[in-house]
């Protein structure tokens, strides 16, 4: 199965932490790292033609290689070990960073209108009884396409901000970054590629007192 495509939550247990914690609920990663706020000046023409294409092939990829070091040198309370982070290792996060910063620019850049997928492509689990279909996500998007650049281009400022802390080798704020980079994921998918499964992530949070979609 396509890794891009669909993620399957699993929760995150001492004995194998991971820092990109997934709850019960199954998302589709199809959008996955729309962010926060930088301004419109920081747009970018996009080299890709779809809002799929884009989130799948450069922003899911760039957020994996950030979760990768942040997983690897994570502390028993989630934050960052700057003990073990050599400086290759903070070259490489700070890269990292800055890779996922560009691909957010890339997809606030998505021309007008802005095409979820190309025609007759279907997203993960739409043809299933709990799924949300591509022609649901391309009106989401249509109801507030400057929703979709506004958080994208709020990723690219919270990785810029990654960035710069990891040039600093400040692991303290490095930690907390990683750490909020899934809500800020979230935020996007619950508004424009799932919002069908609210019901379900309130569900999940009744009974865990966790929410999944932050």
């Amino acid at each position: 199965m396509d890794r891009a495509i669909f993620r399957c939550a699993t929760a995150r247990n001492n004995a194998a932490p991971t820092r990109r914690w997934r709850s019960a609920l199954c998302w589709l990663a199809v959008p996955a790292l729309l962010l926060a706020g930088c301004s419109k000046k920081s747009e970018q023409p996009s080299k890709k033609a779809t809002l799929h294409e884009v989130m799948k092939d450069e922003v899911d990829p760039r957020g994996d290689d950030v979760w990768a070091v942040g997983n690897k040198h994570m502390t028993e309370d989630a934050g960052l070990n700057g003990g073990s982070m050599t400086d290759a290792d903070w070259k490489q996060l700070a890269g990292a960073a800055t890779n996922l910063q560009q691909a957010a620019l890339e997809l606030a850049g998505l021309p007008d209108p802005i095409v979820v997928v190309k025609p007759g492509t279907k997203i993960a689990f739409e043809d299933a009884d709990w799924g949300d279909s591509a022609k649901s996500v391309q009106h989401n998007v249509d109801q507030d396409p400057q929703g979709v650049r506004d958080l994208a281009n709020a990723l690219a400022q919270h990785m810029a901000d990654l960035a710069a802390a990891a040039n600093k080798h400040d692991a303290a704020t490095a930690g907390q970054l990683i750490n909020d980079l899934d809500g800020i994921c979230e935020s996007c998918h619950v508004k424009y590629w799932y919002p069908s499964q609210r019901g379900l992530i309130n569900s999940i949070k009744k009974n865990s007192g966790v929410d999944p979609s932050t």
